[in-house]
């Protein structure tokens, strides 16, 4: 009889708070010299800048308030990148990888597509789930780069959301929250 109960109530409990799900934006911005009309062939172009991104998920979760234990997973979502003025075609390969300690660096957003006339390229985001990496003290990203230095100077601005879903108790902690009640 006991099970049954526990069967039965469980579903009342999450739908009364669900899991709740809300988003982080973040971005960074670089400056890339150009080489002139001669052009410079590189084995590794420098994206320095680029690689100071700031998942302010923390803050998020205190917005929302959700405990860091409370964290269900965190998966990138977008990851774009934008040339001004010019197009991207200068690059041949672009990914990005986190890293923190105690857990093995991962990539998480990648394109060899840059085609000619496009200034804004969308990365392929492998299924990784970012969670060990957005609450460490310590995360960093790494950026591997290669192509042609540009003709021109070009500002390249990269922007990506994070998707941060809490468990049902984190749910129900932001909910008594707002309105006041016990959890």
């Amino acid at each position: 009889m006991r099970q049954s109960t526990i069967v039965s109530v469980l579903p009342l409990l999450l739908l009364g708070c669900g899991l709740l799900t809300f988003e982080v934006d973040s971005d960074a911005n670089t400056h890339i010299d150009g080489a002139g009309a001669l052009g410079v062939l590189l084995g590794a172009l420098d994206f320095t800048g680029l690689d100071d991104f700031d998942i302010d998920v923390e803050n998020a979760m205190q917005d929302q308030g959700v405990a860091e234990g409370d964290l269900n997973d965190v998966h990138l979502t977008t990851f774009t990148l934008t040339g001004s003025p010019g197009d991207l075609s200068f690059i041949d390969d672009f990914a990005v990888y986190m890293s923190a300690p105690d857990v093995d660096e991962v990539l998480i957003a990648s394109s060899s597509d840059f085609p000619e006339g496009q200034t804004v390229v969308s990365l392929d985001l492998p299924d990784v789930d970012l969670t060990p990496y957005v609450v460490s003290d310590a995360s960093s990203f790494r950026i591997e780069a290669g192509g042609s230095a540009p003709t021109d100077d070009i500002d390249i601005a990269a922007a990506f959301t994070v998707s941060v879903t809490a468990t049902a108790q984190g749910a129900c902690n932001s909910l008594s929250r707002d309105t006041g009640a016990d959890p």
